[in-house]
């Protein structure tokens, strides 16, 4: 295989979804399985829909997603490149002037047959063609056009890119050809569908890429979620990245569509957030609990480190993303914590008098860890000859603002003595009087 070349040419016409970056990944990850080259492409010779945010928003997803290119181009910068080619279309007689653009001839009678490397052989009936435009009378060029021009310009071997742009793929090469030139390879990848089997849309979760990033998704889970929308290799679901780079090739993708499951995005990203190393996920969720108003910015960096590695240790199995991840830690930060409705029953006007006995203790304990709270906590109860039950479930709604989580004794650790003190004293004072 000669020096494989491949780029990801989206328009800049809106955000980048979820359809443009499999494309994307799939692209550089054959570039990267082969020792290749990846290029961004931006075709912005639309100018009327084109936005300049639009193209840093690509771009940022790309960078969240890890798609390092190697090259970068925009279509607008190119025009006279563009105009030299008609010009020779023109030479060749393969192309006309009319109403102030340039028209290429398409063929009208035979089949134009494309071999896809993953659709397989495809034949298009030339009578179903019309000539098309290539130059504007503004002189910038068509999208099929343009396609053709870049794509021989910076020598692309591999043009992959969604199916819908199949029908796109006769017209192209007749340019080629006119030209004398020797073709790309293609492959068409099959569209993502709704659970429904519909075509995906907004309401399945064709949001921006980066809208996955806000939703506290990962962006190895992206990653691997995206790879398999439409590749796989054996039964194997996780694949790090360096795996996808030695696994992934083109024989892999199958002609069929793939579904969007936004529950298989999630399960991935609860696997991933159990193999991330803790301070690297300590470092993103710091993102987040500002984000969702957990905690301000200088509480974040005020928490200290290991108390922030610790809480990642302890919850990030029941959390799905990171958001779930920042409202789980909000006890470690001052302030009032809701009682979940589950468990209003739980606070009975009797713990008062014990809520405060292990508050005062919690305020002079000696030894913060759990192992020492627990001593503590217990000393306390034998005093007021009360067994554990009797207070650990209510206890921990008022330190934690859940029912469920790790050991109440780590629980406590995590908090703080004197914050869980400050919590039990303000519930013993909530309650309702007997």
């Amino acid at each position: 295989m000669d020096k494989v070349r491949v780029r990801f040419a989206p328009s800049p016409t809106g955000y980048l979804h979820v359809g443009g970056a499999r494309t994307a990944l799939f692209n550089w990850l054959f570039a990267r399985h082969h020792g290749g080259t990846f290029i961004l492409r931006i075709e912005d010779t639309d100018r009327t829909r084109s936005t300049e945010e639009a193209i840093e928003q690509i771009q940022a997803s790309l960078r969240w997603l890890g798609l390092d290119w190697d090259e970068f181009y925009r279509q607008t910068e190119r025009l006279r490149i563009h105009q030299r080619y008609a010009e020779e279309l023109l030479r060749r007689g393969a192309a006309y002037e009319a109403d102030g653009a340039v028209w290429f001839r398409m063929p009208k009678e035979g089949v134009t047959v494309v071999e896809d490397l993953i659709a397989g052989r495809v034949q298009f009936q030339n009578r179903e063609f019309k000539d098309l435009v290539i130059l504007r009378s503004d002189g910038t060029p068509t999208y099929n056009f343009a396609c053709v021009v870049d794509d021989t310009e910076m020598g692309i071997t591999h043009v992959i890119r969604g199916d819908e742009h199949l029908p796109n793929t006769p017209k192209q090469l007749h340019m080629y050809w006119a030209l004398g030139l020797t073709p790309p390879k293609f492959a068409h990848i099959p569209l993502i569908l709704g659970p429904d089997r519909t075509k995906l849309s907004k309401r399945h979760g064709a949001v921006s890429v980066l809208e996955y990033r806000r939703r506290g998704i990962l962006p190895e889970a992206m990653v691997n979620f995206l790879a398999r929308l439409g590749w796989s290799h054996g039964d194997q679901e996780i694949f790090s990245r360096e795996e996808l780079i030695q696994y992934f090739d083109l024989d892999g993708v199958g002609q069929s569509p793939s579904v969007f499951d936004e529950q298989k995005l999630l399960w991935l990203n609860r696997e991933w957030m159990r193999r991330i190393p803790v301070p690297a996920l300590a470092e993103s969720l710091k993102e987040f609990l500002v984000w969702e108003g957990v905690a301000a910015p200088e509480q974040v960096e005020a928490l200290p480190q290991a108390t922030l590695h610790r809480a990642v240790e302890l919850f990030r199995d029941r959390s799905r993303t990171l958001v779930e991840l920042a409202h789980t830690a909000r006890m470690l930060f001052p302030g009032e914590l809701a009682v979940p409705e589950d468990a209003r029953e739980l606070l009975r006007p009797e713990l008062a008098g014990p809520f405060l006995a292990i508050a005062e203790a919690l305020e002079a304990a000696p030894d913060p860890t759990p192992a020492g709270l627990e001593a503590l906590v217990r000393g306390v109860l034998d005093r007021l000859g009360l067994p554990l039950k009797a207070v650990a479930l209510p206890m921990r709604v008022v330190v934690s603002g859940s029912r469920v989580g790790p050991g109440l004794f780590e629980v406590l650790a995590l908090v703080g003595p004197e914050l869980a003190a400050a919590r039990l004293r303000r519930a013993a004072a909530a309650l309702p009087t007997a």
